[in-house]
């Protein structure tokens, strides 16, 4: 027989509407974002994957970890870094 808890929300963790296999690809994917940093990242496919699915999920990858990218392909690799960060507006003095 189950027993009951009772827990603030803030204590449980949030419900996912993903699979675990979702998840873990999300992690990947965000995982090569973190560990390129400020060198260039290239993805090499294994068959059966496409350019575009690859780059849709590196893209996606970056606005779930709030870090913009600039994502090209080149003869079926899929290659990604930083992108430069442009502030916009009226240079400062100096």
């Amino acid at each position: 027989m189950p027993k009951l808890e009772v827990r603030k929300a803030s204590e449980v963790p949030s419900p996912s509407r993903s699979s675990r296999a979702v998840q873990e690809q999300q992690r990947l994917f965000e995982g090569f974002i973190r560990e390129v940093g400020s060198d260039v990242g290239e993805l090499v496919l294994s068959p059966g994957e496409q350019v575009r699915g690859v780059k849709v999920r590196l893209r996606r990858a970056s606005t779930r970890v709030g870090s913009p990218i600039e994502i090209w392909d080149v003869e079926g690799k899929v290659y990604f870094r930083a992108e430069n960060q442009r502030r916009r507006g009226r240079p400062r003095k100096s």
